[in-house]
């Protein structure tokens, strides 16, 4: 892919990652939906559709039966945010507000979460901190959305996301079981 595609690409995570302040925003866009074996695939947020699974050819939400499989939901700085750890709080709520919309549209909350995700870029000009101060407004974000009993979660340190503007990126399944007629 040439570096084009990648700014290109990278702005369109960045714009998905911003989300909808709640699920009812979400909602009012128009979410859409694909029928797939044992569920559907499930676009809640701005450019899912036409940058994941047109263009990369991966779904963002997907419900399996009783479980709803989230991809990773990138976060970092837009231009002009800062890079300390109150901006990056802010990144955060993007970002689960973001995911709050697809576990909404597919018929699931954040109570029914059962597995965490988090992948963190731990040496970046992007995040003024270490890895713990991550794992700190982290925690203190997620407590606003997540409330016990907890999921399971795996914090990962790597290298890079596949957004260059991308500190975090967090995934989630959750068991949302339908109701059978």
């Amino acid at each position: 892919m040439n570096h084009r595609a990648m700014s290109f690409l990278a702005a369109a995570l960045v714009l998905i990652a911003a989300g909808f302040s709640n699920a009812a925003k979400a909602e009012a866009t128009g979410v859409s939906r694909i029928p797939a074996p044992g569920g559907e695939v499930v676009f809640a947020n701005p450019g899912e559709r036409e940058e994941m699974y047109d263009k990369l050819t991966y779904a963002a939400a997907r419900r399996a039966g009783d479980f709803v499989f989230l991809s990773g939901v990138e976060t970092g700085p837009l231009p002009g945010e800062g890079t300390d750890p109150a901006a990056f709080k802010l990144q955060l709520h993007r970002a689960f507000d973001a995911i709050q919309a697809s576990l909404t549209a597919s018929g699931a909350d954040f109570s029914q979460v059962v597995q965490m995700q988090t992948f963190h870029v731990c040496k970046t000009p992007l995040f003024n901190g270490d890895f713990n101060a991550q794992l700190e407004a982290l925690i203190a974000v997620k407590s606003e959305y997540m409330k016990p009993p907890y999921s399971t979660w795996t914090a990962l340190c790597i290298d890079r996301l596949y957004s260059d503007n991308s500190v975090v990126e967090i995934q989630m399944t959750a068991y949302a079981p339908r109701p059978h007629p």
